[in-house]
């Protein structure tokens, strides 16, 4: 099934960047210089992640005397963790939610049995939401199963499809909200483990955006509930476009500087 979520110059900007991107890895005195910078950017975003669901943490993120920076580091390190399982047992073509317990699991290392998050078993409201998230019954007899349908049917080989796909995963867990905490993080690390498969870099969506996020997020998920609930996914609402529009803006600002590292 087509997405069309992206505008059309946008997305044949971020292609045309990652292809120039893919073509300069070929040269040894370049390639050094491009995954430091990569390898900065999946930092940025994984420290941006936490930090956007914890507001409290003291800015800078490096000074010794923060009194949140052990907590940070360790909710930091678990994200990479969680990133490096999700890149290494990713498989979009056989994908089914467990995949996402997983992920959440590992953000919580220990709290859960075998690293397996379970799903909420009672009703959750998002803060600032007029949008409820599905109860537990539906959540699973409804909303999993046509989740998981849905992301086999939209998997491909195209970067461009991938990356409609990777924002549509994200949306849809943070809609979904199918566990007890962690569910902003599991959405953004699921995301990123897909752009990285495709070589696309992460979006940095930091933490001062937070407002922003959180407000396409809740327009995309009013649209949702009004005008689609797994009925008409042929239909591109405004909400979704907008909140589309701003990660693939953001995936785009990452390329500007894998490009800037290369030059």
């Amino acid at each position: 099934m087509i997405m069309k979520y992206i505008p059309e110059s946008l997305m044949q900007e971020i292609i045309d960047k990652a292809m120039f991107v893919c073509v300069e890895d070929a040269y040894e005195r370049t390639l050094k210089s491009e995954k430091l910078e990569r390898k900065a950017l999946q930092k940025m975003a994984q420290v941006h992640s936490f930090r956007m669901e914890h507001p409290h943490t003291i800015v800078p993120y490096s000074v010794p005397k923060n009194g949140h920076k052990k907590s940070m580091r360790k909710g930091v390190i678990n994200l990479r963790r969680a990133f490096r399982w999700a890149c290494e047992n990713l498989d979009l073509e056989n994908f089914d939610a467990s995949f996402l317990r997983g992920v959440n699991g590992r953000i919580f290392p220990g709290v859960y049995e075998g690293d397996m998050a379970p799903y909420r078993d009672r009703g959750t409201t998002i803060s600032g939401s007029s949008v409820t998230p599905p109860y537990p019954a539906k959540l699973i007899t409804k909303e999993i199963p046509n989740f998981e349908s849905a992301v086999r049917e939209r998997a491909s080989e195209n970067p461009g499809d991938l990356l409609e796909l990777a924002i549509y995963i994200h949306y849809h867990t943070s809609r979904m909200h199918p566990f007890y905490d962690g569910n902003g993080r599991t959405a953004r690390i699921v995301q990123d483990a897909i752009l990285d498969s495709t070589g696309l870099p992460p979006p940095i969506i930091e933490a001062g955006e937070r407002e922003t996020y959180y407000q396409l997020l809740r327009g995309a998920d009013v649209d949702w509930k009004r005008n689609k609930n797994w009925e008409n996914e042929d239909l591109v609402t405004p909400g979704e476009k907008l909140f589309y529009t701003f990660m693939a803006g953001k995936v785009n600002s990452s390329l500007d500087k894998l490009v800037c590292a290369i030059r």
